[in-house]
């Protein structure tokens, strides 16, 4: 793949999961708009957090373990052992997820107690119907998740992202249309909704070179090493998770609106996250599996390098900005309706200590790929098990002395210790990644988002604090645009090594 089409399938993939994560967006601000950090958006946060753990574990175990088989089956053996293989994980998941979502559905009321210590009466009652309603929909998630990854592995990166949508179109129809009368009940039946609408999203782009197969081959030896990846990448997701779960169940113990402060909060992250990250790691992952597939470890490091250089590219000023104009982005995005002054504070001083940590939440998945690209998924679990230890330890002294916003701070510091981690081990295990080149390229970016944050800082000092809506996004527009022009200015002055190659494409595209 040439330099002009690589980029022209990134810049397609990441507008794509652009479109979908402002779809997102928009579902979030609706859903600040009609229920703000009440009672019912904190019951709806918590129930949809432990619906998603099963989907986190099972996207775990198929994302990180399908791509690289599945390149591996059609690269060493034919694209019909390929689909063969995919068929039957598809069979697999789709069985052992709705066990899943029974049983959870059985166990619904104790789970939520153990978790969410802090809720009782109307809210614990909500909390539990609302994860029960969910969790009729868990089988469709996961086949869904089984469909995008053969999708991804095969190249059709555009094709798997589409299914950001009919979450956010269903919910956002539930919301405005039967709000009024069934609250987020009709929101919660939406999610289900929504999975049955992913899978017939991806059915026309999969009839191509792919034939499904309805049997189930439970001693498939290609079953069993999925097995073998799939358990330590899901005990590294769960740890994960639970560390997200420990963040909300000691934020139940304090004031009202903090849960849905950190859900507000987390949410701009992950849609930080989602469009500039996922991109990268989504097509970097199946290029690094065909490097290992190869044996072209030259070819695995030089793509592991360019995505640690284009995230940094791309968060390192995101993440200072973001601390700069941390009220206005939360003011932007939620301030309406039930949303007002004390939701507003709590939310963007949660958003800017997440925010510190979003280069550590990108690098960390880029270096999990590049495990996984080596069907190594040990690694990022014992990793993972040292974060949340750490995360634990923190949250408990910080929660003390600052609060919810202590709790934002550990996740972050956790993260980027474990990020660090990461590294060193990664570096060790491939020997070299020419990081001379690296990391002059990364003190390149390091300066130029000095320089790009000291303007938003000025900005954010002379420019007046308009009212209402629209102009509270003009306000925002105007010192992010202006910032980030100046920090793109700055990289080219420093002849940054991205800018370069973003200018590159530029021209040969006109």
């Amino acid at each position: 793949m040439n330099l002009k089409r690589a980029a022209n399938s990134a810049l397609s993939v990441t507008l794509i999961i652009f479109l979908s994560k402002m779809f997102g967006f928009v579902r979030e601000i609706i859903g600040a708009n009609y229920f703000g950090t009440g009672m019912e958006k904190a019951a709806y946060d918590s129930a949809y957090s432990l619906f998603y753990l099963p989907i986190l574990l099972f996207s775990s175990c198929i994302t990180s373990t399908v791509v690289p088989l599945y390149v591996h089956e059609k690269t060493n053996n034919s694209l019909k052992d390929a689909n063969r293989f995919a068929s039957n994980v598809t069979n697999l998941a789709g069985v052992l997820s709705l066990i899943v979502g029974i049983a959870m559905i059985v166990f619904a009321e104790p789970l939520v107690k153990l978790i969410y210590g802090g809720f009782a009466g109307e809210k614990l009652d909500m909390t539990v119907k609302l994860t029960q309603i969910m969790l009729t929909g868990l089988m469709f998630f996961v086949v869904a998740i089984v469909l995008t990854s053969i999708l991804n592995a095969r190249g059709q990166f555009m094709a798997a992202q589409l299914t950001g949508f009919p979450l956010s179109f269903c919910s956002i129809l539930a919301t405005m249309l039967f709000a009024g009368t069934h609250g987020v009940v009709a929101v919660a039946w939406s999610v289900v909704i929504s999975g049955v609408l992913q899978i017939v999203i991806m059915l026309p782009f999969l009839r191509k070179d792919f034939t499904y197969s309805p049997r189930i081959q439970w001693k498939d030896p290609r079953v069993r090493r999925l097995i073998e990846l799939a358990v330590p990448a899901m005990l590294a997701m769960a740890v994960s998770e639970i560390n997200h779960m420990i963040d909300r169940s000691l934020a139940s113990g304090l004031n009202g609106p903090d849960i849905p402060a950190m859900n507000y909060a987390f949410k701009l992250i992950t849609f930080i996250l989602g469009v500039i990250v996922v991109p990268i790691t989504t097509m970097a992952f199946s290029k690094m599996s065909r490097m290992v597939s190869q044996k072209n470890p030259e070819g695995m490091i030089a793509t592991l390098r360019e995505s640690i250089e284009q995230a940094s590219f791309m968060l390192l000023p995101i993440c200072a900005i973001c601390v700069v104009l941390a009220q206005d982005i939360i003011r932007a995005a939620y301030m309406r309706g039930e949303f007002g002054a004390e939701s507003l504070a709590v939310t963007s001083g949660v958003f800017q200590y997440y925010v510190i940590g979003i280069i550590a939440f990108g690098l960390r998945d880029v270096f999990n790929r590049a495990f996984q690209a080596h069907q190594d998924n040990v690694t990022p679990l014992y990793v993972s098990i040292g974060t949340v230890i750490t995360n634990v330890i923190l949250n408990l002294i910080l929660r003390k002395y600052m609060g919810v916003y202590g709790l934002a701070l550990a996740t972050s510091i956790s993260a980027t210790l474990g990020a660090s981690v990461l590294f060193f081990l990664l570096r060790k295990k491939l020997g070299h990644i020419n990081g001379k080149s690296m990391l002059e390229e990364l003190l390149k970016i390091a300066v130029a988002t000095v320089i790009g944050t000291i303007a938003a800082i000025a900005l954010n000092h002379f420019l007046p604090a308009w009212t209402g809506s629209f102009m509270r996004f003009v306000r925002l527009f105007c010192a992010g645009g202006i910032s980030v022009a100046v920090y793109l200015a700055a990289c080219i002055v420093l002849r940054s090594r991205q800018m370069r190659s973003i200018w590159k494409v530029f021209l040969r595209g006109k």
